[in-house]
C-alpha cells in the first residue's frame, strides 16, 4: 500500500510537469504566430506607403491563409501616454461572428513643432491577438494583444 501511494504521487508530479510544459509550448507557438502576422502587417503597410482598401483585402487573405483564429476587441481609439485620441482605428481585419476582430490597424498623425516639413506624415500600428489554446484557460483569460508600429510614412492621400 505504501508503494502504491508513493507511485501515485510521482505519477501526479510527472503529469503536472507535462501539463505545464505543454502549456508553455502552446503559449510560445501562439505568441510566435501572432508576432509573425503582426510583423507581416506592418511591413505590408510600409511597402505600400500607407493603408488603403486594396491592402485590406490582401491582408485579410493573408490572415485566412495562415490559419489565424485569435480574435479580440478593437476600440475606436487606443490610449498611449495618457492621450486617448492619438491613435484612431482605420480598419478591423478578419471579423468574427461576435463582432471581434482578428487584427486592428490604427493610424496617428505625426505632431511636430517644426514648420519646415509640409508633407503629412503618419504612423500606423498593427495589433494582433493570441489566445491560450488550453481547454479551461482560454475561457478564463481573454486574448492578449501583440502590437507593432510602422516607421513614419509620408502620406499624400
Amino acid at each position: 500500500m505504501k508503494e502504491s501511494i508513493g507511485a501515485t504521487w510521482i505519477f501526479v508530479i510527472c503529469l503536472t510537469f507535462i501539463i505545464i510544459f505543454t502549456a508553455y509550448i502552446a503559449i510560445s507557438v501562439n505568441y510566435a504566430k501572432a508576432f509573425k502576422i503582426k510583423s507581416h502587417l506592418v511591413s505590408q503597410i510600409e511597402e505600400n506607403s500607407g493603408y488603403d482598401g486594396n491592402l485590406a483585402q490582401e491582408l485579410e487573405t493573408y490572415l485566412t491563409s495562415q490559419g489565424y483564429v485569435a480574435y479580440g476587441e478593437c476600440p475606436q481609439y487606443i490610449e498611449v501616454d495618457g492621450h486617448d485620441t492619438d491613435w484612431t482605428r482605420v480598419d478591423c481585419i478578419g471579423h468574427a461572428p461576435e463582432g471581434k476582430c482578428g487584427a486592428c490597424i490604427y493610424s496617428s498623425e505625426v505632431k511636430t513643432g517644426n514648420d519646415d516639413i509640409e508633407a503629412k506624415r503618419k504612423y500606423y500600428r498593427a495589433i494582433t491577438f493570441f489566445q491560450f489554446d488550453l481547454p479551461i484557460v482560454n475561457v478564463l483569460i481573454p486574448s492578449i494583444r501583440v502590437s507593432g508600429d510602422s516607421q513614419y510614412i509620408y502620406n499624400s492621400r
